[in-house]
């Protein structure tokens, strides 16, 4: 989107700023580009030329297509994003119900709290971590941290306690 608006900005200032008196610098093409594409159009500015006009039709259009599609691609985004956060809550609190039952060595082997889920491994000991994992586990939603120097989680916000250096 800024890249069509800085485009779309610098054509109408190219094909204005010498006939147009209305256009006399680059922000007063920035302001009219940026009314033109999100198709707001206070029309106190107008382009005079031909090359003037065929830039704002082609803003406009763009304006209706373009922009449209990329705030349904960012709300589609955040809906996959907020689908993902409930479904690792309903396994996580899959995993703490079911500790239930079975003696001590069950409820360990259950624990949310040593359990850490990674995308193709299904679930590890993270007190016991493999050799390549060099972050820190969540204590309260078991996500992993691939900075081990990190003072919060990157999931859920928790505030790690500060380890001695």
């Amino acid at each position: 989107i800024f890249t069509l608006l800085s485009v779309s900005t610098g054509l109408i200032y190219t094909a204005e700023h010498t006939v147009n008196p209305l256009i006399p610098d680059y922000f007063t093409a920035l302001y009219f580009g940026l009314t033109t594409l999100t198709t707001v159009g206070f029309g106190d500015i107008t382009p005079v030329t031909f090359q003037g006009r065929l830039v704002v039709s082609g803003s406009i259009l763009a304006g209706v297509t373009i922009i449209p599609a990329q705030a349904a691609s960012l709300v589609e985004a955040l809906l996959d994003y907020d689908k993902e956060k409930q479904e690792r809550k309903k396994k996580l609190s899959a995993l703490e119900n079911s500790s239930g039952g079975g003696g001590d060595e069950a409820a360990n082997d259950n624990n949310i709290n040593n359990r850490v889920v990674i995308e193709g491994i299904d679930n590890f000991d993270s007190s016991n971590p493999p050799s390549w994992y060099k972050g820190k586990a969540c204590p309260s939603c078991g996500e992993l941290s691939t900075r081990p120097d990190a003072n919060f989680c990157q999931m859920c916000g928790y505030k790690f306690a500060k380890s001695a250096p």
